[in-house]
């Protein structure tokens, strides 16, 4: 699980720290390829929707330690970390949930 939440990580999180090129390019109504490079190279590269004005991860998105995720309508479906299984939806949510009743059991125990 630690991989994957690396992974989710990696693939969603940049840092300004190096010297970035961002390109949001439109290819279809209401769908944009968005690319990240950092110092000439592909960091990262998926498809945005524009949904009620707003901008929503589509369709696959890669980034470049070669995880794979898949989105519909912002909604992420699944994801593979490469060399990993892949995880769906309801794996991800499961173990958030898991990760949330165990944080709130802890908040009950020093409240007692």
């Amino acid at each position: 699980m630690k991989h994957l939440f690396t992974s989710i990580l990696l693939l969603f999180l940049t840092t300004n720290l190096f010297a970035q090129d961002k390109t949001l390019e439109k290819v279809d109504d209401n769908l944009y390829q968005y690319i990240l490079k950092e110092d000439g190279k592909i960091q990262q590269k998926g498809y945005y929707k524009k949904i009620n004005g707003n901008y929503e991860e589509h369709s696959y998105w890669r980034d470049y330690t070669g995880t794979v995720a898949y989105f519909e309508n912002g909604k992420m479906l699944w994801i593979k970390p490469k060399g990993k299984k892949k995880y769906t939806y309801r794996e991800i949510e499961y173990h958030r949930m898991k990760a949330e009743i165990k944080r709130l059991k802890s908040l009950v125990a020093l409240n007692d």
